[in-house]
């Protein structure tokens, strides 16, 4: 009977680490084959960490969710800041954090293989299955890491209800892992490490070894969705890797590199956004702690499968992105130690202030008023019309010229951004070249898709209105070209191309109130929204839809004169217990 130890972690607003450890034995095959928990009273088991499970356990209880990271009381905040194993010199010892939600189990299966490829011995990964019960999802990977050897220090989980999302599961793997270990490094269900990752990731800490958040590029493997690809990697290939921002990241979440320590000095993760990545690295900054974006591609992930998710995915970034920004001088303040608030002139403090702000809004746009107020207009055009009122009709298209004024400025700040994106971290590819002029153009018009999306999603959080944290489904349906075709008309935001038809109509040389001027700009966005369609439609047509689990091969340059990754066991040793 296996005696193993665990920590007990939730989230609230923040948190931090406590003792409040529960002993879980007794972990027996039921006739239904799911492994049922026995709880001890912390007097019959003495505490050790280091004696839990070597391959997977499965916790269902409905009071697992604890706020434990309480750092005033907690012995292992204090003993995590003397352990020598932090001190700058020691060896890098990394714990590959997987936080899963009822995903495809052999697509993590596959991340779990590519992590085994290229750890270190000392390294650890640990899985975290976690806000499901959907056991067909979950007892392959437990089976999976069960077959392994022990040698190669992986550690399955799986809890039915975490709180606070997926800041509520990487607090619990923070409990969980290795104290031994130096870094943790996210990483998303879908993303397989390349041969180079570890050296790369290695080698970073060592070239910035002050820095307490080390962020990686996301990349894409998927087949037959280049624009979608050019227009994601923008964030990285342009707006992330300006010095500026640079030096200054933060984080993204699949593969950032965080010192351990100092997550356990900021008490954790906060559940305060359901971007906890981004968050996380304002909260370093307040605390004088500094981060940096490594421009090295390490591993690759799948795009979502639909235009749906895609669009949800992009709503859930542009929210959780907000929900900071409108909490951000709080929390700056709420963060900020005496040590680092005095030791930054106000200079550095205004660009750390236009870093955040800089990569917070990357995804958001202010033409939302300006949507309202076209909106607005129209309703009091069409209703004068119908009225037959004495007022001054003319004068009531007076506002539309804002409106277009506006709309000019975010198309071709925009564009200019597209023309200047050389993405530097295509060019690491094996086959990578500059993108052409047209890649440019067609990487923009994708980007008009969701132009509604971070002008009005972000709305509701101004007026303190949360919304869960949504996982982006990795699961490829199979549907009729009928059924696509529908989804996307249903998925594609509409609001720009309805006003702007509707504006053309009212303004048009058949009106009364006909404008040149008026009229032009309306069918320049209308014209503007079906090219972005067109190009939408192309990358998540039918056809697309049956390449969705085909991948491309990703070899960088960083990989040229590394050995290859070594073959792994995934046959449980006959000593393994």
């Amino acid at each position: 009977m296996k005696r193993v130890d665990i920590t007990e972690i939730g989230t609230n607003q923040h948190t931090g680490i406590s003792d409040i450890r529960e002993n879980v034995t007794g972990l027996n095959l039921t006739k239904n084959n799911t492994l049922k928990v026995r709880r001890l009273d912390d007097s019959a088991i003495p505490i050790n960490r280091r004696a839990r499970s070597e391959h997977s356990e499965i916790f269902r209880d409905d009071n697992f969710n604890k706020t434990i990271l309480n750092k005033k009381n907690s012995q292992t905040y204090k003993s995590a800041l003397n352990n020598k194993q932090n001190n700058k010199k020691a060896p890098v010892r990394l714990s590959f954090q997987l936080m899963t939600r009822a995903e495809p189990a052999q697509m993590v299966i596959d991340t779990i293989k590519s992590l085994l490829a290229i750890k270190a011995d000392d390294d650890e990964i640990l899985i975290v299955d976690n806000n499901h019960a959907q056991t067909s999802l979950y007892e392959p990977l437990a089976q999976f890491c069960a077959s392994l050897d022990a040698r190669h220090n992986v550690h399955f989980y799986h809890i039915d209800a975490v709180a606070g999302f997926k800041a509520g599961a990487l607090n619990l793997a923070l409990g969980l892992m290795d104290p031994e270990c130096s870094h943790v490094v996210v990483v998303d269900s879908d993303y397989q490490a390349l041969p180079q990752a570890r050296i790369s990731i290695a080698k970073a800490i060592e070239r910035y070894p002050d820095h307490a958040l080390l962020q990686f590029p996301q990349f894409y493997r998927d087949a037959g969705k280049e624009d979608v690809h050019s227009e994601l990697n923008h964030y990285f290939n342009h707006h992330l890797y300006r010095s500026f921002n640079r030096q200054r990241a933060l984080s993204t979440g699949t593969y950032a590199v965080i010192r351990r320590r100092a997550l356990l000095a900021m008490g954790g993760w906060s559940g305060a956004s359901i971007t906890e990545d981004a968050q996380m690295g304002v909260l370093m900054h307040g605390r004088g702690l500094r981060t940096r974006f490594i421009p090295e591609v390490i591993a690759t992930g799948l795009l979502p499968t639909t235009l749906h998710d895609l669009m949800s995915q992009r709503r859930r970034w542009i929210y959780g992105n907000m929900q900071v920004l409108n909490t951000y001088f709080s929390t700056v303040s709420n963060s900020s130690t005496p040590s680092s608030s005095t030791s930054k002139k106000l200079s550095e403090r205004l660009a750390y202030m236009g870093a955040h702000v800089s990569q917070l809004s990357a995804w958001v746009n202010f033409t939302g008023i300006f949507i309202v107020l076209q909106l607005l207009t129209l309703l009091i055009i069409t209703g004068a019309l119908l009225l037959s009122t004495s007022l001054n009709i003319h004068a009531l298209l007076t506002p539309l010229y804002a409106v277009y004024a506006s709309y000019a400025v975010f198309l071709g700040r925009r564009l200019w951004a597209y023309m200047q994106d050389n993405a530097p971290l295509n060019q690491q590819t094996d086959d990578g070249v500059a993108p052409s002029l047209g890649s440019r153009l067609r990487a923009w018009a994708l980007h008009l898709n969701f132009w509604e999306l971070g002008a009005l999603s972000w709305w509701p959080v101004l007026w303190g209105q949360k919304k869960p944290f949504i996982c982006t489904p990795k699961q490829a349906l199979v549907r009729t070209r009928t059924s696509v075709y529908a989804a996307n008309l249903m998925a594609m935001p509409k609001v720009l191309l309805m006003l702007n038809i509707t504006t053309a109509i009212i303004v048009s040389p058949f009106s009364l109130l006909y404008s040149p001027w008026l009229f032009g700009c309306a069918m320049t966005v209308c014209i503007l929204k079906i090219w972005a369609a067109k190009v939408m439609l192309v990358n998540y047509g039918y056809e697309k839809s049956f390449a969705t689990n085909k991948t491309v091969a990703i070899k960088t340059t960083f990989a040229k004169g590394l050995s290859q990754p070594q073959t792994v066991s995934i046959n449980k040793s006959k000593n393994n217990p």
